[in-house]
């Protein structure tokens, strides 16, 4: 039996559609697949339940209020932990797009990979660019990383750590979009670290991977389209996001590095200028959009 847990904030379009195609998997028979609503405020819940009835093999939660990601896939995680009990489990992203053998392949090289913990096909975007997550930030990647420049001069810059057996390529970190595990060893590294609301939950689940023996790794004769196209087009939506990550960022120092609680009180006045930096970043945008259009008349 592999779980599956989808989370669902107000893209019920993207769910339903997800849910429709994990019935064509060739292992669809042993899927049980968990749909949790994170408190949609546009009545994704009622759009969502009816799949219930349409599939022997769905299931639809509501959490009751807007947990995040990391809560709301626990939500899940402990519905199926509880009641199901299977033997793999899978956490999905609603926007993406897997081959019929998907799963199929995945518990084929988890049974012979070396002390795997989380695994996942190749990610793609729609246009074929490839993404990996790779190492997990150092301390001092944290503090350059408070600089725009630094940001944008190391977008895609991947470091791995070794391109090893079986077409499998192993890395600190998998993706949140797509993760797949053992469920009991899932649970013994903790499901999901609670206290962030949005991004950098895979630093955690590398670090328990990590602590506790295991391995990641990325398949890379398997893939599967991430249809992610998130566009930071705005001030509020840019200072939102950094917000959140500096949380997540803070959380893992404190919890997970030597002397912690030390590196955050560094980490924490760098943060407050990234801040003022992505204000000064859009205004001069602002600014120069508005020259632009002046000398377009």
């Amino acid at each position: 039996m592999i779980g599956i847990i989808i989370l669902n904030y107000n893209t019920f379009s993207d769910t339903i559609k997800l849910v429709e195609d994990l019935q064509y998997q060739t292992l669809a028979n042993d899927l049980q697949i968990v749909v949790v609503d994170n408190a949609s405020p546009n009545n994704s819940y009622m759009q969502l339940k009816p799949l219930e009835e349409q599939f022997s093999n769905v299931k639809v939660l509501q959490t009751g209020a807007n947990l995040g990601y990391a809560k709301g896939n626990n939500f899940g995680l402990n519905y199926l932990n509880q009641n199901v009990k299977p033997i793999y489990v899978a956490i999905l992203n609603n926007d993406v797009y897997l081959p019929k053998n998907c799963f199929e392949k995945l518990i084929e090289k988890y049974q012979i990979l070396d002390k795997p913990a989380i695994i996942a096909p190749l990610q793609k975007s729609i246009d074929g660019h490839v993404a990996i997550l790779g190492n997990v930030f150092s301390f001092m990647d944290d503090i350059l990383s408070q600089s725009f420049l630094y940001r944008v001069l190391n977008k895609n810059k991947i470091k791995l750590i070794d391109n090893t057996q079986m077409d499998a390529m192993k890395v600190e970190m998998i993706t949140g979009s797509f993760m797949f595990s053992s469920f009991d060893i899932f649970k013994e590294i903790g499901f999901f670290y609670p206290n962030t609301f949005l991004y950098v939950e895979e630093r955690f689940i590398a670090y328990a991977a990590k602590k506790k023996g295991y391995n990641n790794y990325v398949l890379l004769k398997e893939e599967y389209i991430h249809n992610h196209s998130l566009t930071i087009n705005s001030l509020h939506n840019a200072y939102s996001k950094y917000k959140m990550v500096h949380k997540g960022i803070i959380e893992y120092t404190i919890h997970c590095r030597n002397n912690g609680k030390l590196k955050a009180v560094i980490l924490r006045p760098l943060m407050r200028l990234s801040l003022l930096e992505i204000k000064i970043v859009y205004w001069l945008k602002d600014l120069l959009k508005k020259i632009n259009d002046y000398f377009k008349r």
